[in-house]
C-alpha cells in the first residue's frame, strides 16, 4: 500500500459537488486506486474511485476540459 500526497492542487468535480483531492491511495494493480476528496462547500472528506471524478479545467497547468 502507498500513499501519496499531491504537490499542486488538483481540483475535481465529484458526485458530492467540487473539491480537492488530498490524498491518493495505491492499494495494489488488482485494486482501484482511492482519492480522498476534500469538498469545498462542506469540508467534508469523501473516498472515491477515479471512475466518480472529473478533473476541473486548469489554464495555469495547460488542462483544457472540454464541456
Amino acid at each position: 500500500m502507498r500513499i501519496y500526497e499531491p504537490k499542486n492542487r488538483i481540483d475535481v468535480i465529484t458526485p458530492k459537488g467540487e473539491g480537492i483531492i488530498w490524498l491518493v491511495t495505491e492499494l495494489g494493480h488488482e485494486t482501484d486506486t482511492i482519492y480522498t476528496i476534500i469538498i469545498n462547500t462542506t469540508g467534508e472528506m469523501w473516498q472515491y474511485c477515479h471512475r466518480d471524478l472529473k478533473v476541473k479545467s486548469n489554464i495555469t497547468f495547460g488542462r483544457q476540459i472540454e464541456k
